[in-house]
């Protein structure tokens, strides 16, 4: 029997063809220990996946919810091992192989639902969105799982002791690809920090990130507020990036021959692989500037310099810590600074309020 799946961060669903198929598959499941929740359809809206004029198809007399992480895996293929078969549903428009470590069917071209790109004009520039990315920073779409290490190749007899204790997470010999296991652990852990931070973005007072802000933009001679980035292009200096929904700002410098409209072009197109979500730990990790999207900027601030990154660790001191984005300090030298003291005395890290582990 083909089963269809949909899937979130939070839930992998189960559609059966039928309600009596789906009492019998939950019985037996049930019975023999497996994790089975009654489905809601409130995660799949939330991710855009239901289309539009078809929230009554989501029938949870025949969908089940088998959780994610290990138990999903088990019992995605306790089902699998009894001889049924997984097949994304046609919703779903992010499609892999497998999920959480079992095989699933990708439906043919025709049985599929093209996924919609965002296109929009903002700050003078004609932007659009991927196929699994929109235009704006959301939690569906923040820890999207990659196998693949983005960290730098190294070997065997540089650490034997380090790489022996790494082996597990690893499902090649030379360490490039993580297991599902460590991809769902990593995943878990970068939802966890994006709950502690969207807890304190809420947190903030508005007037007073304002305030901040002001007195930031103000400190540094010739800054000014962007509206048009065409006007920007070639022009190397600093610049403030603002995401007022979040009362956070990003401030960085570029001497770039594209200047700072093409630096803020990378902001808004670059993505932070899944082992890099996570600087430091959970608990305290900032969210990086890369990870949110073009419609998350909501101002720019610019200022032309001839020495762009010697104002720039000035300028990111004027703002409270708790108004930031930037995961280091600024300047040419932090890399340098990082490989002679350390990487972890390098790092900014958020201080989170009780107020908003509680939120969480």
């Amino acid at each position: 029997m083909d089963l269809k799946i949909t899937s979130t961060p939070r839930a992998t669903h189960v559609w059966a063809p039928s309600v009596q198929h789906a009492s019998e598959l939950r019985r037996e499941l049930t019975e023999y220990g497996f994790l089975v929740r009654d489905a809601d359809p409130w995660e799949l809206d939330e991710a855009g996946l239901i289309p539009e004029g078809q929230q009554h198809e989501f029938d949870p007399t025949r969908i089940f919810d088998v959780t994610i992480g290990a138990d999903a895996n088990a019992t995605l293929q306790a089902l699998v091992d009894s001889g049924h078969r997984l097949v994304w549903h046609r919703w779903q428009t992010r499609l892999a192989r497998k999920i959480w470590g079992v095989s699933v069917a990708i439906p043919p071209m025709k049985d599929r639902r093209a996924p919609a790109i965002d296109r929009a004009e903002h700050f003078g520039l004609k932007i659009r969105g991927s196929r699994e990315l929109g235009l704006r920073m959301t939690r569906e779409t923040y820890a999207r799982i990659n196998k693949r290490s983005s960290l730098a190749p190294w070997f065997r007899e540089e650490d034997p002791g380090l790489w022996d204790t790494l082996d597990d997470r690893y499902e090649d010999a030379q360490h490039r690809v993580y297991t599902d296991e460590w991809c769902a652990a990593l995943q878990a852990d970068a939802l966890e920090n994006f709950d502690l931070n969207m807890a304190h973005f809420a947190s903030l007072d508005r007037d007073e990130f304002e305030q901040a802000l002001q007195l930031a933009v103000k400190s540094q001679r010739g800054m000014v507020e962007v509206t048009d980035l065409t006007q920007w292009d070639g022009v190397r200096g600093l610049y403030v990036m603002v995401l007022d929904e979040y009362c956070q700002a990003y401030v960085g410098a570029t001497d770039h021959p594209g200047g700072i409209t093409a630096r803020t072009k990378q902001h808004w197109a670059g993505t932070k692989p899944l082992d890099r979500l996570v600087w430091g730990d959970p608990e305290t990790s900032i969210i990086s500037i890369d990870s949110f999207r073009a419609l998350d900027t909501t101002r720019i601030f610019a200022a032309k310099t001839a020495r762009s990154f010697d104002g720039e660790n000035p300028l990111l001191e004027k703002f409270p810590p708790e108004f930031m984005l930037n995961r280091v300090p600024g300047g040419r030298d932090v890399a340098k600074r990082a490989a002679i003291v350390g990487v972890n005395q390098v790092i900014k890290r958020r201080e989170f309020l009780a107020s908003d582990a509680q939120t969480n």
